[in-house]
């Protein structure tokens, strides 16, 4: 399905019946990485997946990059499905925009989960690197951030090519207007540690116990500093865990959404 937000074509999934359960992705992937996830969930929620503005099937986003940007279409987005308020999970970056979205449109949403992101800002080293890519995506092919990101989306150590290829899967297609765009969204936005206390939401904060990149204890961080937050970790699990454990990821999100009112 495609709708129109913000003048941006998107595209879109939907499944189950119920409470409204948005699924954002993370970088650099699209709305099927939550398919593993999904028909656990759609036993309880109406699911929804978007592809972000230049990812998967929706069109790049003509604005400014920013996360504002992406929350604004997220807002428009739920708008365009009539719920009043949603329950929305975000992966990694789309956590990012998941903040925003809390806290330019906060009466759009009933809760937050965050899956593996963070709330603190880049470093200035990281900024730097994340603007390197994008220049470089203006003539190279997106293959290499792939290559790049790949190995440190599985749980550490790990060597299962499988998994890896489900990973992979849920990449494509690589955008390289898309991912430059988002790289710049990324490096510019701004530090939420300090914003957490003032989103009044019930809030999940989902791990995986063995993620490379945001590491539990990052985690159960940001989980105490929001007024109702929770932490949950998937065990075995690194950055993707919709992708490496699905039934203890949705099983993880159900405990809690019963336990808050959710479903």
């Amino acid at each position: 399905m495609n709708t129109i937000c913000c003048g941006i074509d998107i595209a879109w999934t939907e499944s189950g019946k119920g409470p409204l359960l948005l699924l954002v992705h993370g970088l650099p992937f699209q709305k099927s990485m939550w398919s593993a996830v999904t028909p656990f969930l759609a036993r309880h929620f109406r699911v929804v997946a978007l592809d972000l503005p230049g990812f998967g099937g929706s069109e790049l986003s003509p604005l400014e990059p920013s996360m504002d940007a992406y929350a604004d279409v997220l807002d428009a987005f739920l708008a365009e499905l009539k719920a009043p308020i949603a329950l929305v999970a975000g992966h990694s970056m789309g956590g990012y925009a998941l903040l925003n979205l809390a806290s330019r449109h906060p009466k759009r949403l009933s809760g937050l989960i965050l899956v593996c992101s963070r709330a603190i800002a880049d470093t200035n080293e990281q900024a730097a690197n994340r603007l390197a890519m994008a220049t470089r995506l203006r003539t190279e092919s997106p293959e290499f951030v792939a290559d790049a990101m790949l190995p440190r989306m599985p749980r550490k150590g790990s060597v299962d090519l499988s998994l890896l290829g489900r990973i992979h899967q849920a990449m494509l297609p690589l955008r390289a207007d898309g991912i430059a765009w988002c790289q710049k969204a990324i490096a510019g936005r701004p530090d939420f540690s300090v914003r957490l206390a003032s989103i009044a939401h019930p809030a999940l904060v989902l791990a995986g116990s063995h993620d490379s990149i945001v590491p539990v204890e990052e985690s159960g961080i940001v989980a105490a500093n929001f007024p109702d937050g929770r932490l949950a970790v998937i065990e075995d699990a690194g950055h993707c865990p919709m992708i490496e454990k699905p039934a203890e990821t949705a099983d993880a999100i159900l405990r809690w959404a019963h336990g808050a009112g959710f479903a």
